[in-house]
């Protein structure tokens, strides 16, 4: 007889560091939008997801494949509201688009 909890999978554990101490960036998205507003985010870090129709779900996406971009978001969260670890490598520079 088996049990019906063991038959459920459990979200594999992340691989990654960051972001550290249970902090996602959902979570850091959602801090900076609420402590600038997706305008002035949108100055402040300039990426099109959140300038042109600015979505948490848009922005997420693009941030989760967009290393320079996240990483950016990451470093202004960490500048904003500290907490940044001491490993931090900070963000890499942005592509050019020459």
């Amino acid at each position: 007889m088996s049990d019906s909890n063991s038959d459920r999978k459990l979200p594999k554990k992340r691989s990654n560091k960051y972001p550290p101490a249970g902090i996602t960036l959902e979570m850091m998205v959602r801090a900076l939008v609420e402590e600038y507003g997706w305008a002035e985010l949108g100055q402040k870090i300039y990426i099109r997801c959140f300038n042109e129709n600015p979505s948490l779900q848009s922005s997420l996406i693009f941030l989760k494949k967009t290393e320079w971009a996240r990483l950016t978001v990451e470093d202004l969260y960490y500048w904003r509201f500290g907490g940044r670890p001491a490993d931090w490598v900070g963000p890499a520079p942005r592509p050019r688009d020459d």
